[in-house]
């Protein structure tokens, strides 16, 4: 597959701990959510093949990443700023997903994984909710995209055919 016809993926990190003593950027991910959302991993790469990973620098969102390059084979993950939370973040995201484009998967933190894809979308909310984990697919098609699905942990796939029209 090119990549070209391959999604490209915003991914919220798993479940992570509510408070670390370190700080907010030392929070890891739980047993449970590691545990978790490695077999939701596997479950994307039967999905897809990817071509690269591009994550947050906080903890949780690099110990996502790492999880996705092991299910993807993928060798190396890529830290990048745009991807930290704060006030206009979603910005920031957008441009780096038209910059990157199809077969890369962003890992980063809500809500601005949330209002980058509709933006994206161009759409008021997303068709789900992106939960911890989720995985948002998007076609690029020049500087717009596409919904292609939403995967979430323990839930079935979301597509176009799915959802319901007005």
């Amino acid at each position: 597959m090119s990549p070209h016809q391959m999604p490209l993926l915003l991914v919220r990190h798993a479940v992570a701990e509510d408070v670390h003593p370190l700080g907010d950027e030392a929070r890891a991910l739980t047993v449970e959510g590691r545990a978790a959302f490695r077999t939701h991993a596997r479950k994307l790469a039967r999905l897809t093949p990817m071509a690269g990973i591009v994550t947050s620098p906080l903890l949780r969102a690099v110990q996502t990443a790492e999880l996705l390059a092991e299910a993807f084979g993928l060798g190396r993950v890529e830290v990048h700023p745009a991807l930290l939370p704060g006030p206009h973040a979603h910005k920031h995201i957008l441009r780096l997903a038209r910059e990157l484009g199809a077969g890369w998967m962003l890992v980063g933190h809500n809500p601005s994984l949330s209002r980058a894809g509709e933006l994206a979308l161009e759409l008021d909310t997303l068709p789900g909710k992106l939960r911890k984990g989720t995985a948002l697919a998007l076609h690029p098609e020049g500087k717009h995209f596409s919904f292609a699905w939403m995967a979430a942990p323990g839930r079935p796939l979301l597509r176009p055919e799915n959802l319901q029209s007005d």
